[in-house]
């Protein structure tokens, strides 16, 4: 699954178009047709929901009281939201997001229609103003507020601070005193550690709030890390029991570091065992806290002799007898520097490693050296894409709901726009 991240870029155009959006007149007429869409499942997975994002050509872009429709041979409707929008010669290229159901080996086609916009109501929900949110769907509740700063961790908002499990009795995953998502991270000869979470003055901040998707998009340089540019996006939707996170890595000036690593999500002592696909497709499966493996159970010890890889299909934290799991669908990743080579690695892997207070955390480091460092030259990157997800633990087959997760993300269905 080696394919690239698309690490979404902010740009001054997401502004302009918001404000067009709501001045510039159409001439369309109400439910013209603009298109068809031909939605195909090519994997042989039911999908109840899934989302597909379709770019459509306007001449003009419609005003605020218009929106997009998919509209189905029986006439049934479903409203679409708009991402974004750009100007390519005298047309517009607008990116909508469609929310879908198709039964496995389906084809499904739909007219793109543009009608009288009207309220959709999903289960998608936010509060709070700038970065200080808190998003809630029907699966879990995100807490990217900086409840947890203080002056002596220097976090702040905008990164996760907690994630507390609907279907599972609430159950709140957090980490003592700091935020459970702590990547990117990053280290120097003599300074403290710093993640993603420390960057508190940022050179760009975009947040979108739809009723499928609502995203918060932030990038900047952490004080005393000023050769890191630093980009993060997450993306949270309606109905689904996962969020995803892009970010990304470029040095601009080079740079000497002792630790450099992402998809870290660190959590006190609620969780008995960690599980992750080996390369033969083998299921393993890890206690956390060291009782005598009994098999195919392994202890966190034998995994210093044979290390995770570093980019594993999936992996993931479950709680055996409350039946919770909590991982990372890995989506993306792209460690190509820009002049096209491979940006400086030593040793990586997924890694499992001990915290205080009984506390465990994972994450995918690139570089870890107690005693030394690297130098990491100006143009080196380091991508990914990861799709976190909440799921139940069936007690026979405790791997069965992220693998079904893993593959229909990795395997989505197919779509053909024609204009």
């Amino acid at each position: 699954m080696n394919t690239k991240a698309t690490i979404y870029a902010l740009s001054r155009q997401y502004f302009y178009v918001l404000l067009i959006l709501s001045f510039l007149c159409t001439c369309v007429t109400n439910n013209s047709l603009l298109g068809t869409l031909t939605i195909t499942e090519p994997a042989g997975i039911a999908r109840n929901l899934e989302y597909v994002e379709v770019e459509i050509l306007l001449d003009q872009l419609p005003l605020e009281d218009k929106a997009l429709f998919l509209k189905d041979k029986n006439g049934e409707r479903i409203k679409g939201q708009i991402l974004r929008s750009k100007k390519e010669a005298s047309s517009y290229i607008i990116s909508a997001l469609f929310p879908i159901s198709i039964k496995a080996h389906k084809k499904a086609q739909y007219d793109i229609i543009l009608a009288q916009n009207e309220v959709v109501l999903t289960d998608l929900k936010t509060a709070g103003e700038n970065l200080e949110l808190v998003i809630e769907n029907n699966h879990y509740v995100a807490n990217l507020t900086s409840e947890l700063a203080t002056t002596k961790n220097g976090i702040g908002a905008g990164q996760l601070a907690s994630l507390t499990l609907k279907s599972f009795n609430n159950q709140v995953l957090k980490r003592a005193k700091i935020n459970m998502h702590w990547a990117p991270s990053f280290q120097k000869v003599g300074l403290d550690y710093k993640t993603m979470a420390h960057l508190r003055k940022h050179d760009s901040v975009f947040i979108d709030k739809g009723p499928y998707q609502i995203t918060t998009y932030r990038s900047g340089k952490v004080a005393g890390y000023e050769e890191i540019q630093l980009e993060g996006q997450y993306q949270f939707y309606a109905g689904l029991p996962y969020f995803i996170f892009s970010s990304n890595m470029t040095i601009t000036e080079d740079v000497v570091l002792t630790m450099l690593r992402n998809d870290e999500m660190t959590m006190d002592s609620l969780f008995t065992h960690a599980m992750f696909p080996l390369p033969n497709g083998e299921i393993k499966t890890v206690s956390l806290f060291d009782k005598p493996p009994l098999t195919p159970h392994y202890s966190i010890k034998e995994l210093i002799k044979t290390p995770i890889d570093a980019n594993a299909n999936w992996f993931c934290f479950y709680n055996d007898s409350l039946k919770y799991g909590f991982g990372s669908i890995r989506l993306g990743y792209d460690y190509t520097n820009y002049e096209g080579g491979q940006s400086p690695m030593l040793n990586p892997e997924t890694r499992i490693s001990y915290g205080r207070g009984g506390g465990r955390y994972w994450d995918r480091r690139f570089l870890f050296l107690k005693e030394d460092s690297l130098a990491i030259p100006k143009g080196s990157r380091y991508a990914e894409k990861n799709a976190y997800v909440v799921f139940h633990v069936d007690a026979e087959n405790p791997s069965r709901e992220i693998e079904e997760l893993f593959n229909q993300i990795t395997q989505p269905v197919t779509v053909k726009y024609d204009k």
